[in-house]
């Protein structure tokens, strides 16, 4: 079983060495080449087939059987290079940041300025949309001091590689192992919200039979409702924030409050607020469908889709 462990070990240390090497490298490399190579490999992705299965079934779930199938291929090859040009972005953050009035295109910052004036939690829910990572830098940059929730990596060095990268002008993350099942991770981020953090957490990925069943797309959907439940005992605020590419820019748009006044529990929170989540988070990727991360098995928790995902019907 040492053996094991030792050889486990050394497995993750040589593939973050390799991953610390390579980003190195790529971050040296002028931009344009580097959003020229992503898009290259992106495209190569998807001829590859890597997870297209995955990606067309989430978008034939989501539009239907009327969507026509070159507007199919070209949303499933959109995404592909969204996700390319993200990795570009987030190896040159710095140089955007530079350049942030060119740049990006911030909406709601009143409602990040009155947490931060106020010391009240704020709880901002978003999904895996847009370069929502560049917009943390930026707003770190700028005095906001963001924390994350975030899955726990198995490789360790990997995980923190990847807290480092969350982490850059201030920000935090807070691990959390699932929806209801961690114990410490729900201390953690009750504890940042009671002390008046801006906490923002992705709650876009299926979660099981653990998760809260809402409506995405007119399907029911399976979200995490661990932070919702923390924000209503802690008394924070909460609202909906996404990261999207418009006009050849990078527009974060933090939404008003959603009213929890009528919630007298926090089953009643949950649903008040991940319904009002599902319903703005759809109205958002309907404008944008390439710029979602259709590859997640969204749907998982739906027999039917997940036949569909393992290849069958």
């Amino acid at each position: 079983m040492a053996e094991n462990g030792s050889r486990l070990k050394i497995g993750s240390y040589a593939v973050w060495l390799a991953v610390k090497g390579l980003l190195a490298a790529a971050s040296l490399l002028p931009q344009a080449f580097l959003l020229g190579f992503f898009r290259a490999a992106s495209a190569s992705f998807h001829a590859l087939g890597i997870r297209r299965r995955v990606v067309r079934v989430n978008l034939r779930a989501a539009f239907g059987k009327d969507l026509p199938e070159p507007e199919l291929d070209r949303i499933t090859r959109g995404c592909y290079a969204e996700y390319g040009r993200i990795l570009a972005e987030i190896l040159h953050s710095d140089r955007l940041l530079r350049e942030k009035e060119d740049r990006f295109d911030l909406r709601g910052l009143p409602i990040l300025e009155e947490a931060r004036r106020n010391g009240t939690g704020l709880l901002i829910l978003t999904g895996h949309l847009g370069n929502f990572i560049v917009l943390a830098h930026l707003l770190g940059s700028m005095g906001f001091r963001m924390t994350g929730v975030a899955k726990r990596i198995a490789n360790p060095y990997l995980n923190r590689e990847v807290e480092a990268v969350y982490g850059r002008y201030g920000s935090t993350i807070i691990e959390v192992r699932g929806a209801r099942n961690d114990p410490q991770g729900g201390i953690r981020l009750y504890r940042s919200l009671k002390q008046g953090n801006t906490v923002v957490a992705m709650v876009d990925q299926d979660a099981g039979p653990e998760g809260y069943i809402s409506t995405f797309f007119g399907l029911p959907t399976s979200l995490p409702s661990g932070p919702v439940r923390l924000a209503f005992r802690s008394g924070a605020k909460v609202t909906t924030g996404f990261a999207t590419r418009e006009d050849g820019r990078i527009r974060m748009e933090v939404q008003p409050h959603i009213d929890c006044s009528r919630a007298d529990s926090p089953d009643a929170a949950e649903r008040i607020v991940l319904d009002e989540y599902s319903r703005r988070m759809e109205a958002v990727v309907r404008r944008v469908p390439e710029q979602y991360f259709w590859f997640h098995k969204k749907w998982k928790s739906v027999p039917e889709i997940r036949a569909r995902y393992e290849g069958a019907g």
